[in-house]
């Protein structure tokens, strides 16, 4: 998704509409950056999480609901999708991605959980067929991931706040383990976590 809107080189009356757009839109990656790093700040378990499956714990703790996270292989244009139900949810993630990829999606996934955003249902992914759901999600019931699968997205607002919410959550994980004495790829792929 693009993070600026395309603007005509010259806008009427003689003045460019293209920097206008770009502090348009800085300013919405700052007020997105601010209100991300308060998310974090503010929220203890978030605060003092070293690694994804604490991540993980502070929105099974918000939610008050178990979080399942899986890798499998996913279709190209899906890099990951969250699900709801009624006695858990799952963050499904591509099992071909990077780590610092699946670590990426996982943390987007979470964000959508714990701010609970509705999806937009839209049909730009391809369909994908009940038989392959269930090989790749067995328990999981079809329509559910289907209509997951098939959503076009979150609201511009919603992706943007999870985006940023990824990217710096993401560099705390990285930074607290590089302070300690375990590698990166242990606070990024825990056990638990499944990522």
């Amino acid at each position: 998704m693009p993070l600026t809107e395309p603007c005509p080189p010259h806008a009427p009356g003689g003045r460019s509409g293209g920097g206008w757009a770009a502090l348009r839109e800085r300013g919405r990656l700052w007020a997105a950056t601010r209100r991300a790093g308060r998310l974090i700040h503010r929220d203890p378990e978030l605060k003092s999480a070293a690694d994804m499956a604490a991540v993980v714990r502070a929105v099974e703790e918000k939610r008050g609901t178990r979080i399942v996270m899986v890798r499998v292989p996913l279709p190209p244009e899906v890099s990951a999708f969250c699900v709801r139900g009624h006695d858990r949810e799952y963050v499904v993630v591509d099992a071909r991605a990077g780590e610092l990829t699946r670590a990426h999606a996982a943390l987007h996934e979470l964000f959508h959980l714990w701010e609970e955003h509705p999806a937009e249902d839209g049909g730009h992914a391809p369909e994908i067929d009940e038989a392959t759901v269930r090989l790749l999600l067995p328990g999981l019931r079809p329509e559910a991931v289907r209509k997951v699968l098939t959503r076009s997205h979150y609201a511009a607002e919603a992706e943007l706040g999870a985006e940023t919410f990824a990217t710096l959550m993401l560099q705390r994980l990285r930074l607290s383990a590089a302070r300690g004495d375990e590698p990166v790829s242990s606070a990024l792929a825990h056990r638990s976590a499944g990522v």
